[in-house]
């Protein structure tokens, strides 16, 4: 039977979501630990996601799919043995049947990434989790960030290695806004390139400080010029939502 799982996870634990060689107990993936605890419970299965994330990045909602055993038909049960075992850092939101024909990626239509970052005092307690920056004004931050709404080639805000042939991606929703003392930027878009989010954000951060101007980011889009290749730590990135 195949399930579809939706979770969550802390990325500061963790090298990144793909499955590495060798883990460790300091150096292990989301998927090897997934596939660590499935095997607690006599299940020996592929984990299969919606998209990689990187070192450090976190999900409120990632989605992935595996093939169970017909023994394993307690889903509740299931459920409930794996959190055990994957806390504290990752946490099981649901785990429900699909067709056989259902693919985590492949079937995902919209991905929803946000970037969390602060402008105010230090906090040293939010250092895995938000960007702390000078101070920004959101309005125009909002206003830069819809340069990338559309359908657009992003090879020039694309981290090498990411095994895409194809550049193009469209950027369905894109913007920011203050929530309490954070500012949030986000990206609704059908897909990713590798490190792509980090990377626009970046770009809209220099915008911001006057230290690139908004006709050089649209230069940059439209790949007539390299001219900025910031990327931003990973702390503040969030997968938040994969649409079906």
């Amino acid at each position: 039977m195949r399930v579809k799982i939706t979770l969550s996870y802390d990325g500061s634990a963790f090298v990144g979501f793909q499955i590495q060689k060798n883990e460790t107990k300091t150096c292990q993936s989301v998927a090897g630990t997934i596939t660590r605890a499935l095997r607690r419970v006599n299940i020996d299965a592929t984990v299969v996601g919606s998209g990689r994330t990187d070192t450090g990045v976190h999900a409120t909602h990632q989605v992935i799919h595996i093939d169970l055993p017909v023994f394993w038909n307690d889903l509740e049960k299931l459920q409930s043995h794996l959190n055990g075992f994957l806390a504290p850092y990752i946490f099981i939101q649901s785990i429900i049947p699909v067709d056989a024909s259902f693919h985590a990626r492949f079937n995902a239509k919209k991905r929803l990434y946000r970037y969390i970052l602060y402008d105010g005092a230090y906090q040293p307690f939010l250092a895995n989790y938000a960007l702390h920056v000078k101070a920004l004004n959101v309005m125009k931050l909002n206003e830069y960030a819809q340069v990338f709404v559309g359908f657009h080639n992003f090879e020039y805000f694309k981290k090498l290695g990411g095994g895409t042939t194809k550049d193009e991606r469209t950027i369905f929703k894109a913007g920011a806004y203050r929530y309490k003392n954070l500012i949030i930027i986000y990206f609704l878009g059908d897909a990713f390139l590798r490190s792509q989010v980090r990377m626009m954000c970046g770009s809209l951060l220099k915008v911001c400080h006057n230290e690139l101007s908004l006709d050089d980011l649209i230069a940059q889009r439209e790949r007539k010029m390299k001219v900025s290749t910031t990327l931003i730590p990973a702390c503040g990135l969030y997968l938040s939502k994969v649409f079906y």
